[in-house]
């Protein structure tokens, strides 16, 4: 079954950025411990071709700022962000792995509407979206109004227990 979670605390992203980012190894390792062993809870992960991004409670954001940076300055990177004021929301389910198209059922509503998604991140069986802050209520409503029913994730679930059930239930004569 396919949920929808929605986190209500602003999220800070941080951003590390260098020309190598993605070919030096142990890069998270190096910007995860500071974090852990301040007890800095990390919400997502994304790495791209020349950064890697680390989303957190904003609450968090100053002193982890303050870590990261000592870790940055000591190391290939060139630049450490922050982007402030942003919400997430956390799409997940089993449907996710086999359904063609489902995130582009879930995400071309939204750019019709002119809600930019800042990031995604997934795994397997779940994706977490982060948008503006003032985007991600009418995100979460719109979602929680439309997914499952409109993006019909159940459809193919339905056809194959009414089957099975008429196997099982022969009906009355």
């Amino acid at each position: 079954m396919l949920t929808i979670k929605h986190y209500r605390r602003p999220i800070s992203a941080i951003a590390i950025s260098g020309e190598r980012a993605r070919l030096t190894p142990n890069v998270l390792m190096e910007f995860m411990d500071p974090l852990s062993e301040n007890s800095i809870q990390i919400y997502a992960i994304a790495t791209g071709e020349k950064e890697a991004v680390i989303f957190l409670d904003e609450a968090e954001t100053d002193k982890a700022m303050l870590l990261l940076t000592d870790v940055a300055t000591q190391s290939p990177f060139e630049s450490i962000s922050v982007r402030r004021s942003l919400g997430m929301i956390t799409v997940a389910g089993p449907e996710l792995i086999n359904t063609p198209g489902l995130l582009n059922k879930l995400t071309a509503p939204l750019a019709k509407q002119k809600i930019n998604i800042v990031s995604i991140t997934s795994a397997f069986d779940s994706v977490m979206f982060f948008f503006d802050k003032k985007d991600t209520e009418k995100v979460f409503n719109f979602w929680e109004n439309y997914v499952p029913e409109k993006i019909n994730v159940f459809r193919k679930t339905r056809q194959k227990f009414s089957g099975l059930f008429k196997k099982m239930i022969p009906r009355k004569r």
